[in-house]
């Protein structure tokens, strides 16, 4: 397996490094923070993250985020980068950032909250459960059978592609035969 270039970066507010973001791209940094702004200003992508709010705010004020690269490295197991990340992450808290991220680091938890209060970890069962039941396959394969795409299935029933394609597609495919 080949190693991946990682960088690790810390994108902050021109007029107070104290408050910003943490994050790790296999990209160029500007083309990243490129990325960053379009999502905050589309809408489109978890529009009231603290962080596309955060964005817009900075935005609004006619500046742009300052980017400062914390490390570039190299990976064969993208596990160890996610790491690194959460090493970044608690770094910076450590030295007193008032960050926007969603989560502590590393790969496999977008958009879970820090705090998981008891509200959101009965959410997070009754999701859980949600799929576990033959009615979401049965779903899908009716779906697929009326011509939809698989990203409108895995959108109407409210999982991830990667969630999707781990628990149904090849049981809908098998269907399908």
């Amino acid at each position: 397996m080949a190693r991946t270039t990682y960088t690790f970066y810390y994108m902050h507010d021109p007029e107070n490094e104290s408050m910003g973001y943490v994050g790790m791209t296999t990209e160029p940094i500007q083309k990243r923070t490129r990325r960053h702004i379009q999502e905050a200003m589309s809408r489109e992508h978890s529009p009231e993250s603290d962080k596309n709010v955060w964005l817009r705010e900075i935005i609004d004020r006619g500046l742009k985020p300052q980017v400062k690269e914390l490390e570039i490295t190299g990976y064969r197991d993208p596990a160890h980068a996610g790491q690194r990340e959460a090493y970044w992450v608690a770094k910076m808290k450590e030295e007193g950032k008032s960050l926007t991220n969603m989560t502590t680091g590393g790969l496999g938890t977008p958009g879970l909250s820090i705090e998981v209060t008891e509200e959101h970890k009965l959410k997070l069962g009754e999701a859980a459960t949600k799929f576990d039941k033959d009615e979401s396959l049965e779903k899908a394969i009716k779906m697929r059978k009326e011509g939809a795409t698989y990203k409108k299935i895995y959108d109407s029933l409210g999982m991830s592609r990667s969630n999707f394609y781990k628990k149904y597609k090849d049981k809908v495919a098998e269907a399908l035969k």
